[in-house]
């Protein structure tokens, strides 16, 4: 096995330990909201709630496209950046976030820190981090 692919399997491993918290199985907003305490599974066994009036701003947002929003909305870190930055990738998240941020709905979606934080305070709960290994630049080595 060469150097890169040590460096590429250590790296993944690794990140499925930093991911353990993010939903095993994500659910559909419309499920969500008849669900007496709405929350999905993660995958080292704990529970993600979700603010109803969260979910309800979201559907308020969406209107009939609500039915399409899968939750929750992963926004990947990009921590090689100067700043950390994030992505949101999946189209109706992009719709919802832009809406929130008051910004133009562009897929993939760049989102910065201060817009981070008013994210955090609007719909915290609809969102998880994840670190993609995509995001991540192993640095080569040369000869």
């Amino acid at each position: 096995m060469s150097e890169d692919r040590i460096y590429e399997s250590l790296l993944r491993n690794e990140l499925r330990v930093v991911n353990s918290y993010i939903a095993s199985k994500r659910k559909s907003l419309p499920d969500l909201l008849k669900e007496e305490y709405p929350h999905v599974l993660t995958l080292d066994g704990g529970v993600h709630m979700f603010r109803r009036s969260e979910l309800l701003l979201a559907m308020e947002e969406l209107g009939e496209e609500s039915s399409r929003l899968m939750l929750p909305i992963y926004v990947e870190l990009i921590p090689t950046q100067t700043i950390t930055t994030a992505v949101v990738r999946d189209e109706v998240a992009v719709k919802l976030i832009s809406r929130i941020l008051g910004v133009e709905s562009v897929s993939p979606l760049y989102v910065y820190p201060i817009q981070l934080m008013e994210l955090r305070r609007r719909i915290g709960t609809l969102i998880q981090y994840v670190i993609s290994p995509e995001t991540i630049n192993v640095p080569q080595e040369s000869d």
